[in-house]
């Protein structure tokens, strides 16, 4: 047998075709000097490498984080500011992540930088009727209506709970006038903040499931299946009704930006629960799973949703992060007509609840649901907190 070397050239071009991932290409050309001759020079594609899943890592000393790359397999450790333990994601938006941590102050955060922008604190939000923080336990009296009376809670409760999810308009490295609005408080409100303002402004007071900024407008999906639409310019204040569906109490709306245009997408949640029959005393233990995905694609002309069943090359991506898709001829290796799901139910995660479990991804042609390779977890004993959140890194700004 001669060496690597002596292999034809035609064969060695055959097999680097027949590679998907952009690493196992780089990996091809480093066997040995003559196969990185006869294979032409690879492309600066950075983003070949994305999504990754950022993952808390648990450690003896204490909890950090990294990114999981699902088609590697591998997790890639990665250097956050101090203390590790005490961050919480709620949000994911052009390369910035958002993080909630023990005080309740909100912070944007560039995973890949290290740059940080801060955002006006839990405190400073519209439902907020008094804040006390010589009261443990009892520090915050948040609104449930617009009117008093106040529900007394502790700032861990009011942290886990009463923040779903931030998106940005743009990023705030390169756009003065970005925008931020919060999914926030009891009844899911709708608040935004703009540059230099020092508090969160009431947008609107209907319960809300997801938030998407789309061709210069705010579309915002309310828990009844109801899409609004607002200017993100000037006041932002409510402009149209598009559609309305129902949905079950555990399940869940998305926005998505799509390559065939926006497309609204419903989640249905299984509850069940487990009860522990060695022990009679202990507690129910409620649990839940993804059971399936349906998609509504808006039609412009008519202001209206028509169902379809395929996303055809789009893959998307929901939980924690701004909803987004990709295609995948630009990301070999990822599966298309999929949903890749991260574990977004707070109402579980609060609770001290097993959570943060719910992850995998979707097959629209088929139906079925797997783990994402690698990242196996089990519900019925672990939880996983924070609750992971994708990351799309933005390399322009």
């Amino acid at each position: 047998m001669g060496g690597w070397s002596k292999i034809p050239e035609g064969l060695v071009r055959i097999i680097e075709e027949k590679l998907d991932l952009y690493q196992d290409k780089v990996k091809c050309r480093c066997v040995c000097s003559s196969w990185r001759l006869c294979l032409p020079k690879m492309p600066h594609q950075k983003q070949n490498l994305l999504p990754w899943l950022l993952v808390p890592l648990e450690t003896k000393a204490e909890t950090s984080f990294g990114f999981f790359d699902p088609l590697e397999k591998k997790v890639h450790c990665l250097k956050l500011s101090d203390p590790h333990k005490e961050m919480m994601f709620r949000g994911s938006s052009h390369g910035w992540v958002v993080n909630l941590d023990k005080n309740n102050s909100i912070c944007l955060i560039n995973p890949l930088t290290g740059a940080q922008v801060k955002l006006p604190p839990r405190t400073k939000f519209p439902d907020v009727g008094n804040y006390r923080p010589n009261k443990p336990g009892n520090e915050f009296g948040l609104r449930a209506d617009t009117r008093p009376p106040f529900l007394t809670l502790s700032k861990d409760t009011v942290r886990n709970q009463f923040l779903e999810k931030v998106v940005l308009s743009s990023s705030p490295q390169s756009d003065e006038d970005f925008v931020a609005v919060a999914i926030y408080g009891v009844s899911s409100w709708l608040a935004y903040y703009k540059r230099r303002d020092n508090k969160w402004s009431a947008l609107d007071r209907s319960n809300c499931c997801d938030v998407i900024f789309y061709q210069q407008q705010l579309y915002a999906v309310l828990c009844d299946g109801t899409v609004m639409v607002y200017n993100i310019h000037g006041s932002l204040q409510k402009k149209t009704v598009v559609s309305k569906f129902s949905k079950g109490l555990v399940s869940r709306y998305y926005l998505v930006e799509s390559s065939g245009g926006l497309i609204m997408v419903y989640r249905h949640v299984r509850c069940y629960s487990e009860i522990d029959l060695v022990e009679p005393d202990s507690r129910t233990i409620y649990l839940y799973k993804t059971c399936g995905f349906r998609i509504f694609k808006l039609d412009t002309s008519r202001g209206e949703w028509d169902e379809i069943q395929s996303i055809g090359d789009d893959i998307l991506f929901l939980g924690f992060n701004s909803s987004f898709s990709m295609s995948s001829k630009n990301f070999p290796g990822h599966a298309a007509n999929c949903i890749y799901f991260t574990d977004d139910s707070i109402l579980f995660h609060l609770q001290g609840i097993a959570g943060g479990f719910d992850i995998g991804i979707f097959n629209l042609s088929d139906g079925s649901i797997q783990h994402l390779p690698g990242y196996k977890t089990c519900e019925s004993e672990i939880s996983i907190w924070p609750p992971p959140v994708w990351f799309m890194p933005n390399f322009i700004n």
